[in-house]
């Protein structure tokens, strides 16, 4: 008989907390967002932005680059820290891997520079100041790169790709090429 009371009351007290009741499920992720048919420059250029946001885009973002595509430090980066000046379409997508895994939050700011786009039928250049923040692990948000850039791209069938992308500091924070470099 005790054992039926204290099976009526732990039924009881379970059913008090609502556990087998049906509940609502969740939202499922939606789809990160992402240009796949980069047909403007405007697109190519905002997958810069989704890629370095999202993680989940980290697997799309070589294809923002063309095969002979290069990436151009900093000058002083290069003689301050000793960067290897040769950067790759290959070493964009490890950095990008990389990247993710050290940091969470990552938001990219764009601002216009007094130098106009110059866009054509086939290339355009693109010039920017640029500033990413993000969090290191559990710390707090912080500027992880600043600086001024100039991408260059090329239209091939229909599609843009970058194919230069020069990096310049701007003053006394990191640049993207540093972010980049110590992020392979």
């Amino acid at each position: 008989m005790r054992k039926i009371i204290v099976v009526l009351i732990l039924l009881a007290a379970l059913s008090a907390c609502d556990i087998f009741q049906l509940r609502d499920s969740e939202e499922p992720l939606k789809d990160p967002l992402w240009n796949d048919f980069a047909a403007s420059v405007t697109d190519a250029f905002k997958n810069i932005e989704y890629a370095y946001e999202d993680s989940r885009n980290a697997v799309k973002y070589t294809f923002l680059f063309m095969q002979d595509y290069r990436f151009y430090f900093a000058a002083q980066d290069l003689s301050d820290y000793g960067i290897n000046p040769e950067w790759t379409q290959a070493q964009e997508q490890d950095m990008i891997f990389n990247l993710h895994q050290g940091y969470s939050d990552i938001l990219v700011d764009w601002q216009t520079l007094d130098t106009p786009d110059e866009i054509s039928s086939s290339e355009a250049r693109l010039y920017r100041a640029y500033t990413l923040t993000g969090k290191p692990g559990t710390g707090e948000t912080r500027i992880l790169a600043k600086g001024n850039l100039e991408l260059q791209y090329r239209r091939v069938n229909g599609y843009w790709y970058i194919f230069k992308w020069y990096d310049y500091r701007s003053g006394p924070e990191p640049t993207w090429g540093l972010l980049k470099h110590e992020n392979l």
